[in-house]
């Protein structure tokens, strides 16, 4: 009475197949470009590969100053900053390239940027002595500054029990 089990026919399926033989041929692709990224010189890959050459100058956006450094020449700041040394001398004419001094600053453009100027102080006083008679609608309205204003700038004043001789803050 011994029962014998029958298992059911199994037909290799054909995704599994080529799976197996696909696996170590996707293995050594990845392994190749591994080696070549590894292998290929610094920047390479970055400068877009073969026959693209760094970007220049013209296309990279340069300070508009550069300090000198101790030991800096021309040579030295046209090859970091990747201008030529005539630009150079054409963008600073009263500079003497053979005495640099460290901490000059030599322009990088032709026309660079204006430093930034500080904003100019406000015309006007900084202070209003209280005449007899006035109020801080009054001064507000003589000043051109609201209310709310010298209220913020005068917060030991109350705006009802100003004195003559009171000094009300007009701006910071």
């Amino acid at each position: 009475m011994g029962t014998t089990v029958q298992r059911a026919p199994t037909g290799r399926r054909p995704g599994r197949v080529l799976a197996r033989l696909l696996a170590p041929l996707l293995l050594l692709g990845v392994a190749a470009a591994v080696a070549f990224i590894i292998s290929s010189p610094p920047g390479f890959l970055r400068n877009g590969g073969l026959g693209t050459p760094p970007p220049s100058a013209a296309h990279r956006r340069l300070p508009p100053y550069w300090t000198v450094r101790p030991g800096d020449s021309f040579a030295v700041i046209a090859a970091r900053t990747g201008l030529s040394m005539d630009q150079l001398q054409a963008y600073n004419p009263s500079v003497d390239s053979l005495a640099l001094t460290p901490g000059e600053r030599l322009n990088l453009w032709q026309h660079p940027p204006q430093p930034h100027k500080p904003r100019p102080t406000p015309p006007g006083p900084m202070f209003w002595t209280v005449q007899p008679g006035q109020s801080f609608g009054s001064i507000a309205a003589a000043t051109g500054i609201s209310i709310v204003t010298l209220e913020q700038l005068n917060p030991k004043l109350k705006p009802a029990s100003v004195q003559p001789g009171n000094r009300v803050r007009l701006r910071r």
